[in-house]
């Protein structure tokens, strides 16, 4: 990828531009010349399925024996080999089709259960100036996509045709933004996916994903953006929380975790504060607490840190079109978003092992013996799945230590993709807890300027490991 930034410039007499000014000026040698960006639309089988109204189209129809159709329509084997590699997206119109497609449907939705990791891959060819790259196909409903995009890569556009895949089915004359483009490829018309504006940014895939030669162990002066696609996990919940005002806090917070909680256990928090909500002690984020009183007897993994921004609502997707449009750039009212993991008090079974683990290494975690050290432990003293992913929340401050934790944590699971972002404070808990857990006023040596743990819930020059898994267990070793 080149350093260099495209020269995106826009001037209100864009707006005036018709159809045909717009094409004159939209070149291929010059993908970012004076901009109009059109928020996407959904595609017209996949609108008129979500509105339930009817689409008429026009096709011609292919000639085939009766005995093939027949064969295709009502042979489970076939169905499910053919259903297996299409979309998500795909599949839910084919549910519709009759009993055999849903079952079909239904029976790969609990096999295809693999997290996807994507990134925007910019410049890519001549032809192409910006690729959507994944580590697998999104063949399953996600649950929840989170897309970490650093302040260079939150406004960029491109041409229509010059995306690929093309965010139109036949690509139009207008510019597009590259985040509206992946959610569209990745969650819609699912209102899931969650964006994390950092400018650092970590992306380490696994060795054999054709994504690994785009890992990024600590990225500012490119624009990127990369992601983590979890699928739909039988019994396994999302709930994303927005709090824009600290007066509304019972509302936004308390009253609906609490309704959360009758039915369902809490696996995982993870919390990203905006720059806007100033974090100064851990009085700023007591209200975290409340979950404990909920649950005080269930233990559950919590990381996060302080960011530029996040985008957790589906509107915030037209203010920033909205926003590139006018100024190129856009921020949301969020001061604190919260994404949640929970599974049902009374299971009929545990069939996919869901669970989530976080580390802390904190700032006595400076030497690279001693962070390779925490992290072999925590390895110790968690199950290895058939499916993970981890969620790396760091400190910019730790300087040259973030390729190291991510490789000693890529050598403790092999298997695993690694996630996330550097802020500028981080919280979190280890758990499970560490056997020899040395207390906050102890004399471990810390980075010079940290004053260590605040109750052992917010940091500084710390990094936080979530480590979530379901699935077989392929190793339990005990701790």
């Amino acid at each position: 990828m080149s350093d260099e930034s495209p020269n995106v410039t826009y001037s209100p007499e864009d707006e005036q531009q018709n159809d045909e000014e717009i094409e004159n000026n939209s070149s291929a040698d010059s993908p970012f010349k004076e901009p109009i960006c059109m928020k996407l639309a959904l595609d017209d089988h996949i609108k008129a399925f979500k509105e339930n109204t009817y689409l008429e189209r026009e096709f011609e129809a292919l000639q085939c024996s009766s005995e093939l159709i027949d064969k295709v329509i009502s042979n489970y084997i076939i169905v499910k080999q053919i259903l297996s590699n299409l979309r998500w997206q795909e599949k839910i119109l084919c549910k519709q089709v009759c009993t055999t497609w849903n079952s079909a449907v239904h029976a790969l939705s609990r096999e295809q259960l693999g997290p996807v990791d994507f990134m925007m891959n910019l410049r890519s060819t001549s032809l192409t100036w910006a690729v959507l790259k994944r580590s697998g196909n999104f063949y399953n409903e996600p649950m929840v996509v989170m897309t970490f995009v650093n302040g260079s890569g939150l406004d960029m556009t491109s041409q229509c045709k010059l995306i690929e895949p093309s965010p139109c089915a036949i690509p139009c004359l207008y510019d597009h933004s590259l985040l509206d483009s992946v959610q569209k490829y990745t969650s819609a018309p699912k209102d899931c996916m969650n964006m994390i504006r950092s400018d650092y940014l970590s992306y380490w895939p696994t060795p054999s994903s054709v994504t690994y030669e785009h890992a990024i162990a600590n990225l500012k002066v490119n624009p990127y953006m990369v992601g983590l696609f979890i699928p739909v996990i039988p019994d396994v919940e999302y709930h994303a929380i927005n709090i824009k005002s600290m007066g509304n806090m019972q509302q936004e917070f308390y009253d609906v975790v609490k309704n959360i909680s009758k039915d369902r256990i809490f696996k995982g928090i993870i919390v990203y504060v905006t720059d806007k909500y100033l974090l100064h002690s851990v009085e700023d984020i007591i209200f975290l607490n409340y979950i404990k009183d909920l649950q005080p007897d269930i233990p559950y993994a919590i990381g996060g840190c302080i960011i530029e921004d996040t985008i957790f609502e589906p509107s915030d997707i037209n203010g920033l079109i909205e926003g590139i449009n006018a100024y190129r750039d856009f921020f949301s009212e969020n001061l604190i978003s919260l994404g949640m993991f929970t599974v049902p008090k009374s299971p009929q079974k545990n069939e996919y092992n869901f669970n989530m683990y976080s580390l802390v290494l904190d700032s006595s975690h400076w030497a690279k013996p001693k962070i390779q050290q925490a992290i072999n432990e925590f390895s110790c003293r968690v199950p290895q799945f058939e499916y993970s992913a981890a969620l790396k929340l760091s400190c910019v401050g730790r300087d040259q230590k973030h390729q190291w934790e991510q490789d000693c944590f890529r050598a403790a699971f092999p298997n695993t993709t690694i996630v996330g972002c550097n802020g500028n404070g981080e919280l979190g808990v280890d758990h499970p807890p560490r056997p020899d857990e040395p207390s906050p006023q102890s004399s471990a040596k810390r980075h010079c300027g940290d004053s260590g743990p605040q109750f052992g819930i917010v940091y500084s020059y710390s990094t936080i490991f979530i480590y979530m898994g379901w699935g077989k267990i392929l190793s339990n070793r005990p701790a």
